[in-house]
């Protein structure tokens, strides 16, 4: 018996590598789209390249367990069994994270059961009309901010000297700037005044003036500002 006979003499003998490899390359390219779709529009703020990455071992790896399963019952009873015994423990957070990770899965089978043309086309569409419904929304939303002001109350000298005072001060900058604020925490910890708020701007080439506004209501204070598109 030679190595030919011996790879043909397998529950795998009615695979043909032909339409295998197109899947493969499908699967690539839709796995990199994915990641590159998720990159560009999804609203999540942290680790999103390092997230992306896993599209495309997901849609490849869907990819080939479908085209191995279908062609042998015993494979796929084998298969129900092998996962009953795995346990995700990754938290996913987000649940636009999720979803994008079962589309990648839906991808992936998809090509694994050869419905090619009907897998491509629907996820085309469906990530153009993702990438429109984003742009046209995102398009009349205000810019969103998170800021966090950090000053020190002065007992003599110009400022405020308590945290009322303190408080008064920065709504008062703020809300002339913004549309809508949102103040969500206030930490006082001996004379040192912490605030945390998020802002809707009316203007975002305005954010300079209103640090500087901030900073000379409560002199010498630090001001942090991160996006917070996706912040409720």
């Amino acid at each position: 018996m030679n190595w030919t006979d011996f790879f043909r003499e397998s529950a795998l003998s009615d695979l043909d590598l032909r339409p295998v490899l197109v899947s493969l390359i499908l699967s690539l390219i839709f796995g990199q789209l994915l990641a590159w779709h998720y990159c560009r529009y999804s609203p999540v703020l942290s680790h999103k390249r390092k997230f992306a990455r896993m599209f495309t071992f997901l849609v490849t790896t869907t990819m080939l367990v479908i085209t191995v399963v279908k062609t042998s019952l015993a494979l796929s009873l084998g298969l129900v069994g092998a996962l009953s015994i795995i346990r995700f423990r990754t938290p996913i957070k987000e649940p636009e994270d999720l979803a994008y990770l079962f589309l990648a899965v839906a991808v992936g089978i998809g090509f694994g059961a050869d419905q090619r043309l009907v897998t491509s086309v629907v996820c085309a569409a469906f990530l153009i009309f993702l990438s429109l419904t984003k742009t046209n929304s995102a398009a009349g939303v205000p810019p969103r901010l998170l800021v966090h002001v950090s000053a020190i109350l002065a007992q003599d000298g110009p400022g405020p000297s308590n945290p009322d005072q303190a408080l008064r001060a920065l709504l008062k900058e703020v809300e002339s700037a913004s549309l809508q604020v949102d103040l969500r925490r206030v930490d006082l910890q001996g004379e040192e005044f912490n605030a945390n708020l998020i802002l809707d701007l009316a203007d975002p080439r305005k954010m300079g003036g209103l640090i500087q506004s901030i900073q000379v209501a409560l002199p010498e204070a630090t001001v942090s500002v991160v996006e917070g598109s996706s912040l409720d």
